[in-house]
């Protein structure tokens, strides 16, 4: 009885062991998943597409006692036309494949407002009556431009006009009644952004002027001279470059919505000259004298100030960040110069005077 039992187990363990093994063989192969493999016709090159950077710099250059604006693309020079006489550049912004630089010509008449578009003059006015074009701005093929015109001769007098001008067309910013001009101008979606100042000629004093969308925004004037330059807008927050002073000399000044920050101290002159924002990062740059009365060109990041020259005449007169690099134009002695990250380049030889008035850093 036993031995049978015995048998029936084995037989039935090899019954199953059989069964275990047939199902196993019975199971399909894994398919090995295919790679893909690259199109031999239009292959993908996974290589980075390396980033160019072209720096613009505008500015003049003397012929002996007579200036001619200038344009430089990456440190080759190109003097800007202007068929009737003497010019000056302020301001350069690049919009994709074009170059706006604004500024003054000479004419038959009186100093008229230029726009150059890639290297082409355009007046704005047309010399009858004296203006000058501070600041250009482009923003969805728009171009923005600020400075201003004297008006008509009225009871034998005149004054300078505050304009803005969008795509040729000029809107005053102020009545006439004042002498006034407008210096920079900023866009920040749908809303632009003008800097400048109004001589008050009863109390001899300057009052800074921001204008948003035309209207004036009425910052308190907190000195009695209040000379802004340049506009940064960066969210909720306008950022003005400029000075003030009440007597003796004036001090570089940052107004953050209307409140101000002394860049200098007023013993020696000061002036900030150019903002720019990137980030939570602020740089402003100007000038400040030392005890010498040499005129030491100053980079600011956030209140803290590096001299770019010692000893001699200098000005920092414009700002560009551009990545982890910080472009600053200006000039040292006679000679047009740059520097990036406080590292000099001299674009002209010194035997004109000449100078760098705006910077504008455009990567592709």
């Amino acid at each position: 009885m036993n031995k049978q039992i015995k048998l029936i187990a084995v037989l039935l363990l090899l019954s199953f062991s059989f069964s275990c093994n047939k199902d196993d063989d019975s199971q399909p192969e894994p398919i090995a998943k295919e790679e893909p493999q690259p199109d031999p016709v239009d292959p993908v090159d996974s290589t980075p597409i390396p980033q160019t950077t072209d720096l613009y710099l505008v500015g003049y250059e003397r012929d002996g006692d007579k200036p001619y604006a200038q344009l430089w693309k990456n440190g080759e020079q190109t003097a800007l036309p202007n068929p009737s006489g003497t010019s000056l550049a302020y301001d350069v912004f690049v919009d994709g494949t074009d170059v706006y630089v604004a500024g003054q010509a000479e004419t038959s008449y009186n100093d008229a407002a230029i726009v150059w578009k890639n290297g082409a003059d355009n007046n704005l006015t047309d010399g009858t009556k004296d203006a000058k074009a501070n600041s250009v701005f482009v923003s969805e093929g728009d171009v923005y431009v600020v400075g201003y015109e004297r008006s008509e001769v009225i009871n034998r007098e005149s004054h300078y006009i505050a304009k803005l001008w969008k795509n040729g067309v000029a809107t005053p910013l102020t009545s006439g009644i004042n002498d006034a001009s407008a210096s920079d101008v900023f866009v920040a979606g749908s809303d632009v952004y003008v800097v400048g100042e109004e001589y008050i000629a009863e109390t001899f004093s300057f009052q800074m002027k921001v204008w948003k969308n035309g209207v004036d925004l009425n910052y308190t004037n907190s000195s009695k001279w209040n000379r802004p330059v340049s506009i940064f807008v960066d969210g909720t927050d306008v950022y003005v470059a400029g000075s003030r002073k009440n007597d003796g000399a004036s001090s570089a000044v940052l107004w953050k919505n209307g409140i101000p920050t002394d860049l200098t101290n007023g013993e020696t002159q000061g002036m900030a000259m150019d903002v720019f924002v990137d980030g939570s990062n602020i740089y402003v740059a100007g000038i400040n004298s030392d005890a010498n009365d040499n005129q030491i060109a100053k980079i600011w990041k956030n209140g803290v100030a590096t001299e770019l020259n010692t000893n001699t005449s200098a000005t920092a007169s414009a700002v560009w960040v551009s990545g982890s690099d910080v472009y600053v134009g200006g000039n040292e002695l006679n000679v047009a110069k740059y520097w990036k990250n406080g590292t000099p380049t001299s674009l002209t030889d010194g035997l004109n005077n000449a100078s760098i008035t705006s910077v504008f850093v455009a990567t592709n």
